[in-house]
């Protein structure tokens, strides 16, 4: 059988390459939930739309390149993703997770955290940390806040009891986080 295989290097499209390693990150692995190890793509006019979750969180980009629909276990070798023989499990509806009414919060700003020295990092880390949870007043794993890119990233919260977050990168509209906060 001829697979067709499509292949994404981090030297050739940085971009999107960055924006698939993001949505990576939200890929849980675990074996009893079968969708959590799953890539989920669309084709959108302009490329495809990458889509992963862990179930806590899902993570969302659209990138330029087009990749034929379907649920993939990319595989990272060699600074580049490869995306081959879609498989048949069935991706969860993710639309329906994605809050629609939600409010401003404030932004969360993460652009400079990547630089300097590992403690400068980390206290630069803590504030926009601290800085997100006065916004949003909503505790989220620390974790999920560390694996979004460097950039200015806008919360939206919903109202009522079902508070999701949504974080939304101010660069780009169509590459966004939804989190469910953790339960006192």
């Amino acid at each position: 059988m001829n697979e067709k295989e499509t292949v994404i290097t981090q030297a050739q499209n940085p971009k999107d390459y960055g924006k698939i390693i993001f949505c990576m990150k939200a890929m849980g692995g675990k074996q009893n939930v079968l969708f959590t190890r799953y890539m989920h793509i669309e084709n959108t006019r302009t490329g495809s739309r990458i889509v992963c979750t862990d179930g806590k969180r899902l993570h969302v980009a659209n990138i330029s390149i087009r990749i034929p629909s379907g649920n993939y276990q990319p595989e990272i070798k060699d600074n580049a993703v490869h995306f081959k023989n879609p498989s048949d499990i069935v991706f969860p509806a993710w639309k329906n997770v994605v809050p629609e009414k939600v409010n401003e919060k404030g932004t969360v700003d993460l652009e400079e955290i990547g630089n300097g020295s590992k403690l400068e990092r980390d206290e630069k880390f803590s504030s926009a940390y601290c800085s997100f949870l006065f916004d949003s007043g909503i505790n989220v794993n620390m974790g999920f806040l560390k694996d979004l890119p460097c950039a200015k990233w806008k919360i939206l919260t919903q109202s009522g009891k079902k508070k999701l977050v949504k974080l939304v990168n101010t660069e780009d509209k169509n590459q966004f986080a939804v989190f469910i906060p953790l339960v006192a």
